[in-house]
């Protein structure tokens, strides 16, 4: 007898391939999942808990863990996973994929997919992408991805407090703003309603723009495709001179569970197994675009190699990614905090000001 689940990803070719290859591989004997797709805005549009009436499993991000807790969405997976089970899947997540999706003692996810934020160049236009943020202000043909919660995941990047005493680094946050304000000012504004989808198609068909020094990396825009030229990227560029690596914000999603699917414990059980074992990632999800959040994908020469470089050149910022806060209401500081620095970017306020009034108003937010 054939179990069947329904699952809920986002639209993008990244989100849906590798689930769907995976069914059509075979997928987990006696497990059959049917994906649908929505836009990842859809996922805030939308009440988590009816999602979570309509679906067996979800594919989130963790800075909603807090909303999806609270509106009872998602199981933690201690109530539903052995914890042999949980231990192998922990062990093979690249860093610190694990850690982003555990909230008040629990986790709330299987780590899928993984992101950062990296430079992103024409390796054709440019042929040495910028090392540090000052390089950045000697380049032409420079775009900024400020649209939605971007660019407030700029400054998370480059000026999240990594002690969780608080939001922002306050000595990084001015020194931030100070150097994006004048990278925008010589940018080619035109892309400041891209996300980084589209600043991703934007430079694979653009001659005269040749990277975004900070962005969320897509390994899919390494191929070639139709009229589009191949991508590459490098590590975040260095805010100061003595920091050891440059840093981004943690992005990629994870697998959740909803109550609708607790009494098909078992089939979840299966599926996740066969999906998240090493062959499946390696062989299937890599294969079709997917970017899994598996380790043994990000130290395989042949994936890197099949996408241009993408793994090797981004995977020391990801495991130094910071984590976003991930309380109930964390979502819509993130879009206020990002609307008020696009304002910064294009005006002459006192920035260590702005950076106080941004961490006042936060630990107002996140203390309720």
């Amino acid at each position: 007898m054939t179990v069947q689940l329904r699952g809920l990803t986002w639209d993008h070719p990244r989100g849906h391939r590798p689930l769907e290859a995976f069914e059509s591989a075979g997928g987990a004997p006696g497990v059959r999942v049917k994906w649908d797709r929505q836009p990842l805005a859809g996922f805030e549009s939308t009440p988590l808990s009816e999602l979570a009436s309509q679906y067996d499993l979800l594919v989130i991000d963790h800075p909603g863990l807090g909303a999806a807790v609270e509106a009872g969405a998602i199981l933690p997976v201690e109530d539903v996973f052995a914890a042999r089970d949980l231990k192998v899947w922990r062990s093979r997540a690249v860093e610190p994929t694990w850690e982003s999706y555990r909230l008040d003692g629990y986790g709330w996810a299987v780590p899928l997919d993984a992101a950062t934020q990296t430079c992103l160049f024409r390796p054709d236009l440019l042929r040495r992408p910028p090392a540090s943020w000052t390089e950045v202000l000697d380049l032409s043909g420079v775009v900024l991805c400020v649209a939605g919660p971007h660019a407030g995941l700029m400054l998370l990047g480059l000026a999240g407090d990594r002690s969780g005493a608080g939001l922002l680094d306050r000595s990084r946050a001015v020194a931030a703003l100070e150097l994006l304000r004048e990278v925008w000012r010589r940018s080619d504004q035109s892309a400041a309603s891209l996300d980084p989808i589209g600043i991703h198609e934007l430079l694979a068909v653009s001659n005269e723009l040749v990277c975004c020094p900070l962005v969320y990396s897509y390994a899919y825009y390494g191929a070639g495709l139709d009229d589009r030229q191949p991508l590459a990227w490098s590590a975040a560029p260095r805010l100061r001179p003595d920091d050891r690596l440059g840093n981004g914000t943690l992005g990629g999603t994870g697998l959740a569970v909803t109550p609708r699917a607790y009494a098909r414990v078992l089939a979840v059980t299966k599926y996740v197994r066969g999906l998240l074992d090493v062959g499946t990632q390696l062989d299937v999800v890599s294969t079709v675009g997917g970017q899994s959040a598996t380790a043994a994908v990000w130290a395989s020469d042949v994936v890197d190699k099949a996408w241009n470089g993408h793994y090797s050149a981004t995977l020391g910022t990801l495991t130094t990614s910071y984590i976003r806060p991930r309380f109930d209401g964390w979502i819509g500081f993130q879009d206020e905090l990002s609307s008020r620095v696009r304002a910064l970017l294009g005006n002459t306020a006192d920035l260590a000001t702005a950076v106080d009034r941004i961490e006042d108003d936060y630990r107002r937010a996140s203390h309720g």
